[in-house]
């Protein structure tokens, strides 16, 4: 464990921190995961279990009780899946929407949860974020099994394109260790942050074209779908993976730019805030 600790530096390079805390994290991580499942009677089959009985209850919920479909729609996202089985076609959107709730949710009591390495000097605190981000990714990776699997039962052999999904979750995961880093930081003094960053998820979803297409949107409020970043990646999931074709890369680069300065901006946030942390604890 010394070996992967380190006193904490005023580097603004949260990459050149985590790579080098990498071993430190994935120690963290495998501790995090295993904790979840320990003592329960399936253990780690709950990995796989979990996005399974999600995707049943979405299935029966919305495909069999309120036969609910996106309309066809004039953009390519919309079409693309306008034919796509409304249950697999909510799963591809809901997994990275519940990639950055995941992340988000834990975060404002994420350093008051482990004052114990706060008052380590030595410990390098800002990895915790990223340990919440490896865990929400593996969960991640488990619900895109889940749902390749549901894709071949149910529209057949997924295309080539499918395989840009793994990487439309990079922006997701940036946007949300940088808003973790920024919210552990402020969960310390503002104690309704939880209830707040709940409302802010849920506000997330439901603007976004999760449930919806675009085009249902009425005019006058469709900039505020449009400006939700997770709509651009629900967008692309879908047009990759039910489409055929690549995603607009333009769109992808441009969230995936946002979500970077988000990132250099919570840590920096974070770094400015953590010599106050021993005050508070």
């Amino acid at each position: 464990m010394s070996s992967a600790l380190s006193p904490h530096a005023t580097n603004l390079n949260p990459f050149a921190s985590l790579w080098r805390h990498r071993r430190l994290i994935a120690r963290l991580a495998r501790r995090d995961l295993a904790a979840r499942w320990r003592g329960s009677l399936l253990g780690p089959i709950w990995a796989i279990a979990t996005p399974i009985a999600t995707l049943a209850i979405y299935g029966f919920a919305f495909g069999t009780v309120l036969r609910a479909r996106i309309p066809t729609g004039s953009d390519g996202a919309t079409s693309a899946a306008s034919h796509a089985p409304y249950v697999i076609l909510l799963f591809s959107g809901l997994i990275f929407v519940h990639l950055f709730t995941e992340v988000v949710q834990a975060a404002p009591s994420l350093v008051r949860n482990n004052l114990v390495y706060v008052r380590q000097i030595v410990f390098p605190i800002e990895v915790l974020s990223a340990v919440s981000v490896v865990c929400a990714l593996f969960g991640t990776a488990m619900s895109m099994a889940v749902l390749f699997l549901a894709h071949f039962a149910l529209a057949g052999l997924p295309p080539l394109t499918a395989l840009w999904l793994p990487f439309l979750a990079i922006p997701v995961a940036l946007f949300a260790l940088g808003a973790s880093w920024a919210l552990s930081a402020l969960g310390l003094h503002v104690r309704d942050l939880a209830q707040i960053v709940g409302l802010g998820c849920t506000a997330v979803l439901f603007t976004s074209t999760v449930f919806y297409a675009l085009d249902a949107v009425p005019p006058a409020f469709q900039w505020i779908v449009r400006l939700n970043p997770a709509s651009t990646i629900v967008d692309a999931s879908r047009t990759a993976l039910f489409g055929g074709s690549d995603p607009d890369v333009l769109a992808l680069a441009i969230v995936t730019g946002f979500g970077l300065s988000v990132c250099l901006l919570g840590y920096a946030a974070f770094m400015r805030a953590r010599s106050g942390f021993a005050d508070v604890a």
